[in-house]
This record gives structure tokens, sequence and C-alpha cells, in this order.
């Protein structure tokens, strides 16, 4: 090799090894302006936006700040909120097309919104009384109470 090479050839294998360990901000275009990006971007084409609204915007306001935390510098920071953007996304996809498909319910009676087959909320009822004397004493009481869940059936 000429003295050319020899000399560049260090600087390369350096540049080499800095972009292929996704360091930096070249990470940051992999993880946050590129998956996340598109994963908010198709949960959005699946109606993330109306039938699971707490994921898609979850999934808007961590992508938002990952942006945010990418133009300080925060390389790690901003890929850990990329990362919680992209899996909310995802939630809030496969969240929308269940309910589209018509395979999840929700009823605004308190009903919850568990799977249309059977397995969604749990619900149970619990009633108490109590009652007693002080025997030669003059205390005497009753005490009742009692507690529904799972929308008051």
């Amino acid at each position: 090799m000429s003295i050319r090479k020899r000399r560049l050839f260090p600087f390369l294998t350096l540049a080499a090894l800095v972009l292929s360990a996704g360091c930096g901000p070249f990470g940051y275009l992999k993880k946050v302006a590129k998956d996340a990006s598109r994963a908010v971007a198709d949960a959005e084409a699946a109606g993330a936006e109306k039938y699971a609204p707490y994921e898609y915007w979850g999934a808007v306001s961590y992508l938002e700040q990952a942006k945010v935390m990418m133009a300080y510098s925060e390389y790690e920071r901003s890929f850990d909120y990329g990362s919680r953007a992209k899996q909310l996304a995802e939630e809030a996809k496969q969240k929308a097309e269940r309910r589209e498909a018509g395979k999840m319910q929700e009823s605004l009676d308190g009903g919850g919104g568990g799977d249309a087959a059977g397995g969604g909320a749990a619900a149970g009822e619990a009633s108490g009384e109590a009652s007693g004397s002080a025997g030669g004493g003059k205390a005497e009481g009753k005490v009742g109470g009692g507690i529904s869940v799972g929308g008051g059936k």
C-alpha cells in the first residue's frame, strides 16, 4: 500500500466503526425518526385516534418528546422516548384494528372495554353486617354496609 492509503486507512476504519455502532444522531435517525414515526403514522392510518385515543396520543407525545431530546443532544433519552412511542403506537394500531373489526366492545354504562368473547372486565359484590351487645353494660350496636364493583349489576 502507498503511504497515503496507510494514513487514510485508520480514519476510514474509525468512521466505519462509529457509523456502525449506532451512536449519536445516527441511531436516532433509525430508531426515532424512522421506526417510531412510521409506527405512529401506521396507527393513525388504522384509525387509532378514534378507536384507541389514549395509546395514540401517548405515542404522539412520546415521539414529540423524543424529537425535543434529540434537539438537545440527549441521545439516550431520545432513544427511550422513541422506543416508548413506537410501543404505544403499535398497541394503538392493534387496538384500533380489533375495535374496527368488532372483536372488542366498549360501552359507556361502566361495563368496561373487554373482549366480546367474554374475557373482559371483572365484577363483584360484597356486603356485610355486624351486631352485638356488651353484656351487662348498655352498649349495643349494629353496622351494615355494602359495595358493588363492575357497573353496579
